[in-house]
């Protein structure tokens, strides 16, 4: 089988092609919830274990590194995704590598960090650069290394992610139900308030979006900030609780 290759960061995509994305990334996932309705499609009894953190000490690493280099409303947002992503995962049947996710799901903000928001390059692919680096120097596999920086490149990327394997696909479906609420319906209630009791949003909406807002500032030509030129900020402002 062919090793995947590192995902270059592509820059800024035009507006009515991002714009694009976004109308049929709702569109796909408006379809799901009428199947699931008309009982065409069906959600899984969630297991409890498949959205378990992993023990490994390779996880508590990368926990670790996260914390670190990243403030704390960021860190729990980093947790907030994972389990998101693998309760996405549980209910629908995809299979997952807990562990890889997880990695990916804890440093995937690493381009937002202190120390690297300003590095050149949307901040996607500067957290990529940085968690594959962190993973090799750990002595992962070429595969598991490429597969979390593929994650963490691809997270933003709208109609794009989705389609791609389940590691990849939930970590933009874990982040994006953290900040927008996509594909919330597909999380049990309880579940949902015990990962905000567990990990609480407190200001992270706020926190965030100035954050991201910076970026669009001082990159221009990067990714998020054609996102943020189409009004991001203000859908992550209106959806949720903070």
């Amino acid at each position: 089988m062919t090793q995947p290759s590192l995902i270059v960061d592509p820059g800024r995509p035009s507006t009515p092609r991002l714009a694009v994305r976004f109308m049929r990334s709702e569109v796909d996932m408006a379809s799901k919830r009428l199947l699931r309705k008309i009982g065409l499609l069906k959600l899984y009894e969630l297991v409890p274990e498949e959205w378990a953190m992993p023990d490994s000490q390779f996880a508590k690493s990368a926990i670790a590194y996260a914390e670190q280099h990243c403030p704390e409303y960021m860190v729990r947002h980093c947790f907030r995704s994972y389990c998101f992503g693998a309760i996405l995962a549980s209910r629908n049947r995809l299979k997952l590598d807990r562990e890889v996710f997880f990695v990916a799901a804890m440093l995937h903000d690493l381009g937002l960090s202190p120390a690297h928001v300003d590095d050149p390059g949307s901040f996607e692919w500067v957290g990529a650069k940085l968690a594959y680096q962190f993973t090799k120097d750990s002595d992962q596999s070429e595969a598991f290394a490429t597969t979390v920086h593929n994650a963490i490149a691809l997270h933003t990327c709208v109609g794009i992610a989705g389609k791609q394997a389940p590691e990849l696909a939930l970590l933009h479906y874990g982040t994006g139900m953290d900040l927008f609420g996509m594909r919330l319906d597909e999380i049990p209630r309880i579940t949902l308030e015990e990962i905000l009791v567990r990990y609480p949003r407190d200001q992270f909406k706020e926190q965030f979006c100035t954050c991201l807002s910076h970026q669009a500032q001082i990159k221009p030509g990067s990714h998020i900030a054609a996102a943020i030129g189409i009004g991001i900020t203000d859908q992550i402002l209106e959806q949720l609780a903070h």
